[in-house]
């Protein structure tokens, strides 16, 4: 259903910049805008990743420096900065493991359950992999020195239990320190949308939907880990674009839009804390690694926050994320990913959006998540971008007690006080809850 503007609203939106990204405001709603009866344009929104219009940019105005912000290089040159497309390469970021190296992961299983442990105690060292693993370990060095990304192919179908130790036990030769996906002590979640579930989709988080993800990051984390256990009957792609490579289209092109991202001014949603939100920039340059931790869904006003305590964003922040969007999706290359495949990402690195899908009868798309961070290679990350990283990682998080490692998705599905964010960050249960 479409929204119509009023005279008085439109006051409000008489920037040309605003009319530019209403399809921003209202996250994907046909907008129609009324003046004295007239109808004066409509837009469809522009956070759908397979959305078949992109909108059209121009050039702000009065943001005319062809330089970078300070501290930033004018591009950037490395492995890491891959154009779309290039689906040769994308097979190179495959390792595809032989007979041998799964009868290994089998045994590792084995040698696991021996032990006598519970599944959340998965490390290298009790989930041996003598042949394996080294190759792991410089996969851990290529995402974070590299490629950014690296997809495990070849393992077969197990049991739930057998297939969250088999993720934990790979994922550790990859990094070993593992996130808090929520603040009740969510290790894994599961990116799944069920039938059965009654709540309606507008009240759930975006990964428990079918619909479309824009690109993103996961906020606050390092390494996105992500164990494919079955694919959609139809769409549910999962694309990927370079930070980098989308940073030196934009300096080519609106240099205004990499200014205005490395401003420290952006509100984003936190959970922790006296506010709502913290001030920060979406991208960094730091220790000669581009940084970007942008989640268009948490940037901004959220619903669940009464009294607008979060403020709006200023028409050239709108029209920022929306071309950093169209950006993204002209860098893009879907993943070629396959039942069974374990798919690890540079989340500084690498931006990520999905395609809406659709379940059937004999297929249900199924992931699972895991947050990880490798303590050798890890980045640094700039200061004034922490925050969503404290809550995953630092040290307010490693004294969560209570961590949960579900090994399938929850029979029913409890609607969260906070709905916004593609990742489904940690503020869906905030110690504030009663403040908001």
């Amino acid at each position: 259903m479409g929204i119509a503007l009023s005279t008085a609203r439109f006051q409000q939106c008489v920037c040309e910049v605003e009319l530019r990204v209403l399809r921003a405001l209202y996250h994907g709603a046909p907008v129609t805008v009324i003046l004295g009866g007239a109808r004066l344009m409509s837009l469809q929104g522009w956070a759908k990743h397979d959305e078949a219009e992109t909108p059209v940019i121009t050039p702000q105005q009065g943001e005319a420096s062809d330089q970078p912000p300070l501290g930033f290089p004018s591009s950037i040159e490395g492995p890491m900065v891959w154009p779309g497309g290039n689906t040769t390469w994308l097979d190179s970021q495959i390792l595809e493991l032989s007979p041998t190296d799964v009868a290994e992961v089998e045994q590792a299983v084995d040698h696991f359950l021996s032990l006598g442990l519970d599944g959340s105690e998965v490390t290298r060292e009790n989930f041996p992999l003598p042949s394996l693993g080294p190759r792991l370990q410089d996969r851990a060095a290529d995402i974070h020195q590299g490629s950014g990304l690296c997809i495990v192919r070849g393992l077969g179908s197990y049991s739930a239990e057998d297939d969250t130790i088999i993720f934990l036990g790979i994922a550790s030769y990859i990094g070993s320190q593992r996130g808090v996906q929520t603040s009740k002590g969510a290790m894994l979640t599961h990116i799944y949308e069920s039938d059965s579930w009654t709540v309606p989709r507008e009240k759930r988080h975006g990964i428990h939907t079918n619909g479309s993800l824009p690109f993103h990051n996961d906020m606050g984390c390092e390494i996105l880990a992500i164990h494919i256990r079955d694919c959609a009957a139809r769409g549910g792609g999962t694309y990927v674009a370079s930070v980098a490579a989308v940073y030196n289209v934009m300096m080519k092109t609106n240099p205004w839009v990499v200014h205005i991202l490395a401003k420290h001014n952006w509100p984003v949603q936190v959970s922790r804390g006296t506010s709502p939100f913290v001030l920060a920039p979406l991208l960094g340059y730091q220790s000669g690694n581009l940084v970007m931790s942008a989640d268009p869904s948490r940037i901004g006003p959220h619903p669940a926050v009464a009294n607008n305590r979060i403020p709006d964003l200023e028409p050239s922040q709108k029209e920022a994320l929306a071309l950093l969007q169209q950006t993204a999706t002209a860098q893009q290359m879907r993943l070629p990913a396959c039942q069974g495949d374990i798919v690890f990402i540079n989340n500084w690195g690498v931006l990520h959006a999905r395609d809406s899908y659709q379940d059937d009868s004999t297929a249900t798309r199924h992931l699972v998540r895991l947050w990880l961070r490798n303590e050798e290679y890890s980045w640094e990350v700039p200061k004034s971008m922490k925050t969503p990283w404290e809550a995953s990682f630092g040290t307010r998080a490693q004294k969560i007690v209570n961590r949960q490692y579900p090994v399938a998705p929850m029979p029913e599905y409890m609607e969260p006080k906070f709905t916004n964010g593609s990742a489904a960050f940690i503020m869906e249960e905030s110690d504030e809850d009663g403040e908001r």
